[in-house]
């Protein structure tokens, strides 16, 4: 399947046509590849918006790789349609492993504008990143910072629907915007409010670890909060316009789109509570 899949369509970039004479023949096997090739984009498109020149070369960046990616986000959606549809795979182990596919997608472009981040020149930094407020990531990363549940359910909810309609109306490239938005805007803003706090820091080791397990938590879930509702509304964007009204098949649709934009839901309040409690309770550590 992994190879009729990405022998018939358009790779998108030769990133993608060298790693697809790659043989996969499992799971972790393309997961792996896809991971490689969002880690090659995210370089890539880093170093290139920058030796432009151009302002805000961040936030071309994040517009290159989200774009790099598509392509691959599109042979998830069709592997999830085929194992449904034509090898009778059940939708909850489908779209659990469309779900993995994206997350493993996400992880990957978050280390690298992490890593980016943290050995890169603060000025340089907010010269081409301040879209995301890079002022406020010269504060410290404080407990106070997280005690506010209510208020990130609501913006995360905002965000959630946000990525909804994004995902219903441009499909690929709605999923592959969420990806790369929430990768690069929380992985600068964060490294660089740990940057502020190590630099005081008795023990910078120590710091950064406490940190990082203060706060990457709640970012993953939220992630997968933001995943799981680009996912459902990809398939009521297809349902509605592949289907009519008496198609058995689009009801089978409609069922998955409610109860996958039902989980990122709850999903999304689990992220709220692991953020209001969780990462104080790490932070008071420091």
């Amino acid at each position: 399947m992994f190879k009729n899949i990405r022998s018939s369509e358009e790779p998108g970039s030769i990133l993608g046509a060298i790693l697809n004479h790659i043989p996969v023949e499992s799971d972790w096997k393309w997961n792996s590849m896809i991971g490689i090739e969002a880690l090659l984009a995210v370089i890539i498109s880093i170093y290139v918006a920058m030796s432009v020149g151009i302002a805000e070369a961040g936030l071309a960046s994040l517009a290159l790789a989200s774009a790099a990616i598509v392509p691959r986000v599109n042979q998830i959606l069709r592997i999830n349609r085929e194992r449904i549809w034509d090898q009778g795979v059940g939708g909850w182990t489908a779209n659990r492993k469309s779900i993995t596919s994206g997350t493993i997608i996400l992880l990957a472009m978050v280390l690298v504008y992490a890593v980016f981040a943290a050995i890169t020149d603060r000025e340089i930094l907010s010269q081409n990143f301040s879209f995301v407020g890079v002022t406020y990531t010269e504060q410290l990363l404080t407990p106070e910072r997280f005690e506010h549940g209510l208020t990130f359910f609501f913006t995360n909810t905002g965000i959630l629907i946000l990525f909804f309609f994004l995902s219903f109306i441009f499909r690929g490239l709605g999923t592959s915007l969420a990806l790369g938005w929430n990768a690069g805007v929380w992985s600068v803003t964060i490294v660089l409010m740990a940057r502020t706090g190590i630099a005081s820091a008795e023990d910078p080791l120590v710091y950064s670890l406490v940190a990082f397990a203060a706060v990457a938590p709640h970012l993953v879930i939220e992630g997968l909060a933001y995943i799981t509702g680009s996912l459902a509304g990809i398939f009521l964007s297809r349902g509605v316009t592949l289907y009519g009204l008496r198609n058995p098949r689009l009801l089978k649709v409609l069922n998955a789109v409610i109860v996958l934009f039902v989980i990122s839901f709850g999903i999304v309040i689990l992220g709220a509570v692991v953020e209001h409690f969780w990462a104080p309770y790490m932070l008071r550590l420091l």
